[in-house]
């Protein structure tokens, strides 16, 4: 899983490094038999003579094309995309579960660049995959998970500072009822209940607080339990506040309880993950019904008049724009650049040039996806954004 020192190290070092550098895209899915022929027993791999061919093209050493040729022949994939940058002297690579923003791959297996780092594809998935915890309730431990990118990781150091015997304590002292309800009985039974109550009352209190202790470790911005429904829903109350405007879904403890596998709770949490997702791109779009301006043409023009905070575009939005050489000025018409360009307009990507205007206008891209690109095409003409005025 790409830890937050790897994104500091990407971000810092790799996008500023004076170059020239590779920038190597690669779709390396081990399920897609246009990635890695079975039929020649998994050795074959396509993409790595396409990925020869380009960096012949492109001009990359001859010394630097076989050292990364090397490293895609014999490294073993560990995801549906490998991102790789190499200069004479190191090579720093990538792997991910999960598709990539503004490249497309799966109809080219391979996209590079040779000379300035070219990181923003990496970048952007970064940004747009959040980090999701995932908080499994058992009577027996509470276990805490990261999901990101496509990936889990169990924390196996989360709630050690509880002590063991309060778990069993824990167990032992649940009541019949749901948990923060105190039983009815004879006196000395109720107050048997109140003290145990009260007891397991601050018992969650404290996994309350190591629980934000532990997003705010990791960088989580979503929370997801997962455990018996009375449980979930006594401990989110316990949570701090701005701990609890992070929890956006309760799921019910698997089979298995506590000893469940961190295949099982990958599963289960995309599955909810997918409907967040997709969900908070719609109430975006609900915003830019109200407040924001849509269309190519409108879009481009108030992006790079600084209007925009935030760029909402499709995952991979395809079409060309021509550019001023000696401004950078983007529109979709040759004739409106030449307008405020003395030289000859050149073409350019769409997906490209829309990113690298929203960095340079200090615009955050917020991508669609599904049913929800659909909307963004039928209704907003494909591009939309919020304004800052």
């Amino acid at each position: 899983m790409i830890s937050k020192e790897t994104v500091r190290k990407l971000r810092e070092e790799v996008a500023f490094h004076p170059g020239p550098m590779l920038s190597l895209y690669v779709a390396t899915n081990p399920a897609d038999p246009n990635v890695v022929d079975y039929a020649a027993g998994g050795k074959h791999k396509p993409y790595v003579i396409r990925a020869k061919d380009t960096l012949k093209a492109l001009g990359v050493p001859e010394g630097l094309r076989r050292r990364v040729l090397d490293r895609l022949e014999h490294d073993v994939a560990r995801g549906r995309t490998r991102a790789l940058f190499a200069t004479e002297d190191t090579i720093e690579s990538y792997d991910l579960n999960v598709d990539l923003p503004v490249v497309d791959l799966a109809h080219g297996e391979v996209e590079a660049r040779w000379g300035e780092p070219y990181v923003l594809p990496l970048v952007l998935a970064l940004d747009e995959y959040e980090r999701y915890a995932v908080v499994l309730l058992d009577e027996e431990r509470w276990r805490l998970f990261e999901v990101y990118l496509g990936e889990v990781r169990e924390v196996a150091d989360a709630f050690r500072a509880v002590d063991p015997g309060h778990w069993r304590q824990l167990a032992e002292a649940k009541p019949g009822t749901p948990v923060g309800v105190a039983a009815r009985g004879g006196s000395g039974r109720d107050k048997f209940d109140r003290r145990m109550l009260a007891w397991t009352h601050r018992f969650y209190r404290q996994l309350a607080a190591e629980t934000g202790r532990w997003l705010e470790q990791l960088g989580s911005e979503r929370l997801i339990l997962m455990g018996v429904p009375e449980e979930t829903r006594y401990f989110e109350e316990l949570l701090p506040k701005a701990v609890r405007e992070r929890v956006v879904a309760h799921l019910p403890l698997p089979a298995g309880g506590g000893r469940v596998g961190e295949a099982e709770v990958l599963r289960r949490a995309e599955e909810v993950i997918e409907e967040v997702e997709r969900r908070k791109e719609a109430e975006l779009l609900d915003r830019v019904r109200e407040e924001g301006a849509w269309g190519l043409e409108t879009v481009l023009e108030a992006l790079q008049q600084g209007r925009l905070y935030v760029l909402v575009m499709p995952w991979r939005p395809e079409g060309e724009v021509w550019v001023c050489p000696e401004t950078g000025y983007v529109a979709l018409d040759a004739d409106r650049v030449r307008q405020v360009c003395s030289g000859e307009p050149e073409r350019a990507d769409l997906a490209s040039s829309l990113v690298e205007l929203a960095g340079l206008y200090g615009a955050r891209v917020e991508f669609v996806r599904g049913d929800n690109a659909d909307l963004l095409n039928r209704e907003f003409g494909g591009l939309a954004g919020l304004k800052r005025w």
